[in-house]
């Protein structure tokens, strides 16, 4: 039997609540968005039901720790290829041997989730230091990104409490979602480019200001850009701004 569910986290919980409850032989869980059906498996759709998701996160909290429901999340928004079942291993792991299934740094069913966790926490902290607003007609701060990684809802929360007197959109334009936040309220939305406000008048005056300082702080005989790269990858250099063109 393999499992279909709609791409989010709450459907995959309640997946994973299925799985325990309904004890089937489930071989893999697949999202709707990319599965190929064939003419041998069988298949099951679930639906979200969030009391059941709610139910799973409460057990991996209690039955196996804290730290295991974060290395789970993180894989998890990875995206990586196989995902669902590396975590299905690793819950059913947790579940028998608890909280001791976090120092188990050599066992596969460990490391399966725990490296897409860490590539996951990694872009985390890069991001930090690279996102750049851009001030836009109406007084909001816009900032456009294009992670590996769907990182959006582990970020946004640094930015809230940083920021938390300025009206700011962050938008991952790679999977048009974003998080959006007023002073008072944050929430997550898919977004489209067609709703984004015109750059203040100000605005461009303020990057060139930027560009400016950035070209003469650096010290010259220090420059390293070969280290620059490994700290900033190329990859991100579209949205910085002191990284545009003149």
């Amino acid at each position: 039997m393999i499992y279909i569910y709609d791409g989010t986290w709450d459907c995959f919980l309640t997946a994973i609540h299925h799985y325990y409850y309904d004890k089937q032989d489930v071989s893999n869980i697949e999202s709707s968005l990319c599965y190929k059906p064939n003419l041998i498996d069988e298949y099951r759709t679930i639906t979200t039901d969030i009391i059941k998701a709610k139910a799973v996160e409460e057990a991996i909290l209690h039955k196996i720790s804290a730290e295991s429901l974060e290395n789970i999340q993180r894989c998890f928004f990875s995206e990586i290829e196989g995902r669902e079942i590396w975590i299905l291993k690793y819950i059913r792991m947790g579940f028998k041997i608890g909280s001791r299934i976090d120092s188990m740094l050599g066992d596969k069913t460990v490391l399966d989730v725990l490296i897409p966790a860490r590539k996951v926490g990694l872009e985390c902290h890069r991001m930090l230091g690279l996102i750049r607003f851009e001030l836009l007609e109406g007084g909001i701060y816009y900032s456009k990104i294009q992670p590996d990684h769907n990182i959006i809802s582990f970020i946004s929360p640094h930015f809230k409490n940083r920021f938390s007197d300025q009206n700011w959109i962050i938008h991952d334009t790679k999977r048009k979602i974003a998080s959006l936040y007023n002073t008072k309220k944050m929430l997550l939305s898919y977004m489209d480019l067609s709703n984004i406000p015109e750059l203040h008048s100000d605005e461009l005056k303020f990057q060139a200001l930027w560009k400016n300082y950035y070209k003469h702080i650096a010290i010259k005989n220090r420059i390293n850009p070969k280290l620059q790269k490994n700290f900033m990858p190329k990859r991100y250099w579209k949205n910085l701004t002191e990284k545009k063109p003149d």
